[in-house]
This record gives C-alpha cells, sequence and structure tokens, in this order.
C-alpha cells in the first residue's frame, strides 16, 4: 500500500515514518517544502521524499497521485494567521485527496474541551478535522492532549519549565486535567488505523494516566531530579504574560507560547478513550514515559 503523509518533517511524522518502515511494508511518500527539512537520519528504499505546495491545487494532487491512504499531521501553530490557514491548507489537502481517489485520511487533532472556554488552537484542530472530512472521504480523526517527546514543543516547555524552577509560581487553571501520552504510542495508534474500515468521519480520543498540568509539572521535575516541584497557584495570572514567561524559560516562541497556554484553561481528557479498543493494548504510564525522556535529554 501506497500511504502519503503531509507534515512529514516534524516532530509526529518522522515518528509515524520509523514506525511504518520498522512494523510494515507500505510504501511511504512523505512531503517537504523545502529541502532542508528533509531528515538526514530516515533513509529507506520504501520512503520517498516529494516536494509539495498544498495551496497549489495540481500540485497538491501531483503528490497525493497513486497513493491510498492519506496521514495528515498539518498544523500552522507559528503563523499569525493559524487558523485560517489550517482550513485552508486542509481543504486544499481534502479536495486534491477526492481528486485523486484516496480511500481514507488519517488525522492527528486535539481534544476539544466541552466548554465555551476553548482556545482558538483547539477550535481550529476541530475545524481542521471538519474540513478534511467536508470533501466526501471516509476521516479518521485522532484527538490526543499532550504528546511526550524529546522533539514535542508541549514536552519541552513543561520539561525546562520543571527542571529550571523547582519553585514556581503558577496560574490557577494550571489546576485544570490533561490526558499526555507517549508520541510513540500515538503513532502506534496512528499505524492501527491503517488496515481498520472508517466510515464518514469518526473520531478516536486517546490518552494515557489523567493528571492535572500542575502534577505534569512536578512528575516531570521528579523524574529529572528525584524531587518534585513546588508550585503555588495565584488566581491572577494573564496568557499574554504567561506566554512571555514561557518564552523566557524555554526559548519557545511567544506566538506558539499563547496558543499553548490558552490551551491551558480547560480540560483536555478523553470522554472515552479508545486507546485499548483499537491497539490491543494500554498506553505506557505517564511516569514512565516522564522518567524516560528525562534520561534521553540528560543525553543530549
Amino acid at each position: 500500500m501506497n500511504i502519503a503523509i503531509l507534515g512529514a518533517p516534524g516532530c509526529v511524522g518522522r515518528t509515524i515514518i520509523k514506525r511504518l518502515l520498522d512494523s510494515s511494508q507500505h510504501k511511504i511518500i512523505a512531503s517537504y517544502r523545502i529541502e532542508e527539512e528533509i531528515p538526514k537520519d530516515i533513509q529507506n528504499d520504501r520512503l520517498i521524499w516529494k516536494q509539495v505546495n498544498l495551496l497549489n491545487q495540481s500540485n497538491a494532487e501531483n503528490f497525493l497521485q497513486g497513493s491510498e491512504i492519506l496521514i495528515y499531521l498539518i498544523h500552522s501553530l507559528g503563523a499569525k494567521n493559524f487558523a485560517e490557514l489550517d482550513i485552508r491548507l486542509a481543504n486544499s489537502a481534502g479536495n486534491a485527496a477526492r481528486q485523486v481517489g484516496i480511500n481514507k485520511i488519517i488525522y492527528l487533532g486535539g481534544i476539544v474541551p466541552d466548554s465555551r472556554n476553548v482556545s482558538p488552537h483547539l477550535i481550529s484542530r476541530m475545524k481542521t478535522g471538519q474540513a478534511l472530512a467536508s470533501h466526501g472521504i471516509p476521516v479518521a480523526e485522532v484527538r490526543a492532549s499532550i504528546l511526550l517527546a524529546t522533539c514535542s514543543v508541549s514536552y519541552l516547555i513543561v520539561y525546562f519549565l520543571a527542571k529550571r524552577l523547582p519553585v514556581m509560581i503558577t496560574p490557577r487553571w494550571l489546576n485544570s486535567l490533561c490526558a499526555p501520552i507517549a508520541l510513540e504510542d500515538a503513532a502506534s495508534f496512528l499505524a492501527a488505523l491503517i488496515p481498520r474500515d472508517i466510515n464518514g468521519h469518526e473520531v478516536f480520543e486517546i490518552g494515557s494516566d489523567i493528571v492535572r498540568y500542575r502534577e505534569l509539572l512536578s512528575l516531570c521535575g521528579k523524574a529529572i531530579r528525584g524531587v518534585g516541584n513546588i508550585i503555588i497557584p495565584v488566581p491572577l495570572f494573564a496568557v499574554h504574560l504567561s506566554s512571555l514567561w514561557i518564552q523566557l524559560i524555554t526559548r519557545v516562541p511567544n506566538s506558539v507560547g499563547v496558543a499553548l497556554a490558552e490551551g491551558l484553561k480547560s480540560d483536555t481528557i478523553p470522554s472515552k478513550n479508545r486507546f485499548r479498543e483499537v491497539t490491543g493494548r494500554d498506553p505506557i504510564p505517564v511516569q514512565s514515559v516522564l522518567k524516560q525522556l528525562a534520561e534521553e535529554m540528560r543525553k543530549k
């Protein structure tokens, strides 16, 4: 089977490519925009890197031609107009997929809280899935909370805050719940959906242990130094101030920090965790993942 991956050079893309090369015989057509994006450490006879401009319809169709399944991983969070751009890119991909006869789209998005206070970032993730599904192709939309991996921006924010601030003052909304999951588990889940029949637009929510964001910070600190962080919540802590704080401590750009900080205000936990249903096993416990990642970070 030929599997096209859009957003392939990113953290998730590289992980799913390695997973598929190790565990299947599928041929992979992976996207890139500029040659500098192509990972030098992933080489295989079954992997082809192709340049693509999704906003050019004929170019997008040419990229997808001959593939049966599309794995869609694009997220333009760093762009100023990311919400608008996400929808344009998804519609272009969906239309091109319909034109060339793609059988199924597998899309990795985010868990959308059942709340009025949903961040623009998470709304954009939901609308991207809707846009992909609006072109008549079956869509398996995987919704996850925080992805834990040394290449994940969300994890790196948690890691550097926990490492550099043993005692920290945090917004009270860090009491919100999340369900982090190892990126390797998320990649396994995406791979498990390749042979699965999908009807219409089907949503799969996944996650590991449910914890509060402040607990995640403390657990990460414990994995790093053996002792959890002391966290002091305060009632007034603006999102903009939080993003500047994140940028100062972690070097994550302010625009990304704002979008991610806004998402912390709401619970992002699965209403129905479908990980075991699809993979036949439970995800790796959060504490085990954090310990493993802290060890990997020490070696960098």
